[in-house]
């Protein structure tokens, strides 16, 4: 495996979305203000602020554009909740000890069973997947693009493993070893198509953001698949 590091890292301070611009960065690259987490299919999934990269105040959990979720920061052990079901809003806390953790609910609702509390437990430990330019762009229309300038580029497939920083930079980029169609040129300008690729949603895992690895395989159809 051939490892690059880059030689600078430029990426976008924020993201555009429905007109309104968020996931911001500073100068030094850490997070600040409102940020909205997606799935692949450009869903909201969570909204959160941050404040020199941590988590500032409650996240607040979508499905399907409702709210379905609230989280307050934890104080000690507690963590104070405020989860719809059915639409209406059912306080509580998760209390995490060590190698000890349990869900505990003002009151019980009407038909409120272990697949409630199953799901209550899931989002506790919740996490949010890296996706390309927060789903506000495809992924395969960037490689796209990025072989219809290329001089050098063949069609080939090839696996690489890329690093994404908890600020959603690509970092690092390794890939397997190159065959008897591998150039200087064409090194290169692989070097330079991971680099000044966009900025992509941080791994998010319960509080915090993470840097993370994921693999793709990039085949001569231009197809894009990524994968943990």
């Amino acid at each position: 495996m051939l490892l690059l590091m880059p030689m600078s890292l430029v990426a976008q301070r924020s993201i555009k979305w429905k007109g309104l611009h968020l996931n911001n960065l500073d100068k030094q690259g850490r997070k600040q203000g409102e940020w909205l987490f997606f799935d692949k299919q450009g869903n909201v999934l969570m909204e959160c602020s941050f404040q020199n990269d941590e988590v500032s105040g409650p996240r607040v959990f979508f499905n399907k554009g409702d709210t379905s979720l609230i989280r307050f920061q934890p104080k000690d052990s507690l963590e104070h909740f405020i989860y719809y079901y059915k639409g209406q809003p059912l306080n509580g806390v998760f209390v995490s000890s060590t190698n000890k953790f349990r869900i505990e609910l003002e009151k019980i609702p009407e038909g409120f069973n272990n697949a409630d509390i199953a799901e209550l437990k899931r989002q506790y430990a919740i996490k949010i997947e890296p996706v390309y330019m927060f789903a506000t762009q495809a992924l395969v229309e960037y490689f796209s693009a990025a072989y219809y300038k290329s001089n050098t580029i063949p069609n080939w497939n090839h696996n690489f493993v890329i690093t994404i920083n908890a600020s959603g930079k690509v970092t690092n980029v390794e890939w397997e070893k190159k065959d008897e169609l591998w150039s200087a040129n064409i090194e290169h300008e692989v070097f330079e198509m991971f680099y000044g690729m966009g900025r992509w949603q941080p791994f998010f895992d319960t509080w915090q953001t993470k840097e993370i690895k994921i693999t793709m395989s990039l085949g001569a159809d231009l197809e894009a698949i990524t994968a943990r």
